[in-house]
């Protein structure tokens, strides 16, 4: 194919989602070479690859695909026509060994009997291709031993034998060490030099010199400038990511701060986060942000026990306590609101009254058993105060919209009366009224003595609603400053920063 016809190209994309939009967008990527994507956290990147690699279809425009117009229908028909996402969760099968996952698709057939795989073959063609690669791992090992990065070098490993004309690469660096991301900008670069087009989603601005030849800056589901990687420099990137904050639209309420009731020091969870230290004060909202792969969610399940530390210490209100579990967590006063309500949030086959009282139990025990009159008056008061619709105790919460599970699982915690609440990613996916609501509710709870670590992805909100602001990059605290003095443009420095 010449190079000078785009293998792919975008005419002005449109998608509407509940609460994100894709507007006009106009990109276009040829056979060998490398279109860096860049943008803030939700500003579209992933949602746009996601399009490109047939996981919705677009409710506008064009795609031109090899020259024809094209609809991938699903991932399956995307991948069967060349198109490969190599997604920033690595979608990968636990169970199976090494070899299987970066062969899986092409795995070659015992005898040639259908469902009967050549082991002893696919793991020699691992052991070669990974000696070629310079990739130290065990093609025999189970997928499900190993960690975030060895994985992002396996799912580099199967796209380089995946035989795509174009493959997405999201994030592939997040958590890679330096030795690690030479080994993933070698198979780039050989991927380069087969023909294959690539988009390469980034925050690491120096990996933009380093493997890309242009660079397209996305903003709110927009596409701000395409430009040749050598015209461009990391201060206007970030200019040109950061746009114009909003805070008017938060009701974010000034007021004194006490003492301090949580002291951080020193916390490690190799390879990740790494000598993470701050402080929380009482009546306080600290708002923590950085680019995926820094360590937001990571820090949010060590702090309420889901995951055991490597190193550091945490104390409560000036005495040391242990973490390693939930129920220790809570019993020290920390009430952890997950990022994936979905996954780790809420019962959706139970009713409202189940949900809500789930996490409290202990607070309605009269003489053995559950005070059902005060649980269901309770849970009412509840519904009131967060205006959850329709608010029936018996509603099972599969039948709410997104805004209102969020409500209810908020509502739990409170309940739960808790001295310090991490909320992370609390009004992710959530219409806008649903988001005040949340927020009047966070006002509420500091002015009433408690402290809150808000996680947040977006900048705009962690500025609207934060009293000190803490940024992460590389699993390490890269900046910390006070409401007043941060701005988005100089938060994204930091988030962007080289270790």
């Amino acid at each position: 194919m010449s190079r000078t016809r785009p293998l792919i190209e975008l005419k002005n994309i449109r998608k509407a989602f509940e609460d994100f939009r894709l507007e006009e967008v106009d990109i276009d990527l040829r056979a060998g070479e490398v279109h860096v994507i860049v943008g803030e956290n939700g500003s579209g990147k992933s949602t746009l690859m996601k399009l490109i690699a047939g996981w919705f279809p677009a409710d506008g425009g064009a795609v031109l695909y090899k020259g024809e117009p094209v609809r991938f229908r699903s991932i399956n028909d995307a991948q069967a026509k060349g198109v490969v996402y190599l997604h920033q969760d690595v979608q990968s099968f636990e169970n199976l060994s090494v070899a299987e996952n970066v062969y899986f698709g092409r795995l070659p057939r015992l005898w040639g009997l259908p469902g009967l795989v050549d082991l002893e073959c696919v793991q020699a063609d691992c052991r070669s291709l990974f000696a070629d690669l310079g990739i130290g791992i065990d093609p025999a090992l189970r997928l499900g031993g190993l960690g975030y990065a060895e994985r992002q070098l396996v799912a580099a490993a199967h796209g380089y034998v995946s035989g795509a004309d174009l493959l997405i690469f999201d994030e592939p660096s997040s958590a890679m060490t330096e030795p690690d991301r030479a080994i993933l900008f070698d198979i780039v670069a050989r991927l380069k030099g087969r023909g294959v087009g690539i988009f390469y989603i980034s925050h690491r601005m120096d990996e933009i010199n380093r493997v890309g030849d242009r660079v397209t800056v996305m903003h709110q589901g927009r596409i701000r400038a395409t430009e040749a990687c050598r015209d461009v420099d990391r201060d206007s990137l970030v200019r040109m990511m950061a746009g114009e904050a909003n805070r008017n639209r938060y009701p974010r309420l000034s007021g004194r701060r006490g003492p301090v009731t949580m002291r951080v020091t020193d916390l490690s969870l190799e390879p990740i986060l790494k000598g993470v230290t701050f402080t929380l004060r009482r009546g306080e909202i600290l708002g923590i942000t950085g680019l995926m792969g820094s360590g937001r969610t990571l820090l949010a399940n060590c702090l309420f026990g889901g995951v055991r530390l490597h190193g550091g210490r945490v104390e409560i209100d000036g005495r040391s306590v242990s973490l390693g579990h939930p129920g220790e967590a809570m019993a020290c006063g920390i009430s952890l609101i997950p990022e994936d309500r979905a996954v780790n949030g809420i019962f959706p086959r139970h009713d409202l009254l189940q949900n809500m009282t789930t996490a409290t139990l202990r607070r309605f025990r009269r003489g053995g058993v559950l005070d059902d009159l005060f649980m269901r008056e309770l849970t009412s008061d509840y519904v009131r105060e967060m205006s959850i619709q329709p608010g029936a105790n018996e509603d099972i919460l599969n039948t709410y919209s997104g805004g209102n599970q969020q409500k209810v699982m908020v509502s739990r915690w409170l309940m739960n009366r808790s001295k310090i609440y991490i909320m992370d990613e609390p009004t992710r996916g959530i219409d806008a009224a649903s988001k005040v609501d949340i927020y009047n509710t966070m006002n509420d709870m500091v002015d009433k003595g408690a402290s809150i670590v808000l996680i947040s992805s977006e900048i705009e909100e962690i500025l609207g609603m934060s009293d000190r602001i803490l940024v992460l990059a590389g699993g390490r605290i890269a900046a910390e400053m006070s409401g007043e003095e941060a701005s988005k443009e100089r938060i994204l420095e930091y988030a962007t920063a080289e270790e």
